[in-house]
């Protein structure tokens, strides 16, 4: 085995993640969902111990999704066609996901139920705030929208 240095290593891992990224959907999938989970529990104030506890289990689930997409690859190398045994061990792998991924959101909701609750019921004291925050989310949904839509075309 050859041994390569730090900065090298630090490279083919960028790598390997911007890949996982840009080629897996369900990893953009799982990343969008824990960025506005991140992003809420930021604007609520959550405190720091929920936050990390909200971050920790948000990356569990792109970490196990990258761990589950290297693995059934490897799989795919080690027996290009259908084997009842290996596809027993993918079904596995996935359960693993979608569980963490249940886990997460589960998590995510416990802690920030109360500070929603409490944002709502401010916002719904004063319409003008009501009103402001739901053209922004209006403003951000189309621009979202937007840019599926032009990155889908090319």
């Amino acid at each position: 085995m050859t041994r390569t240095n730090f900065r090298d290593s630090a490279f083919y891992a960028t790598r390997g993640l911007f890949k996982g990224i840009s080629n897996e959907r369900n990893i953009k999938i799982q990343l969008f969902i824990g960025a506005v989970i991140i992003l809420t529990a930021i604007l609520l104030g959550v405190s720091k111990t929920y936050l990390i506890t909200i971050i920790v289990v948000c990356f569990l689930v792109v970490i196990l999704e990258m761990f589950n997409r290297g693995f059934e690859r490897l799989i795919d190398l080690i027996s290009p066609g259908y084997n009842k045994e290996f596809g027993r061990v993918k079904d596995i792998m996935a359960g693993v996901v979608l569980l963490t991924f249940i886990m997460a959101m589960i998590v995510s909701l416990m802690i920030l139920y109360h500070p929603v609750i409490t944002f709502l019921k401010i916002v719904s004291e004063n319409t003008n705030s009501l009103i402001l925050i739901l053209s922004n989310v209006l403003l951000s949904l189309i621009i979202l929208l937007t840019y599926y839509i032009k990155k889908n075309n090319h």
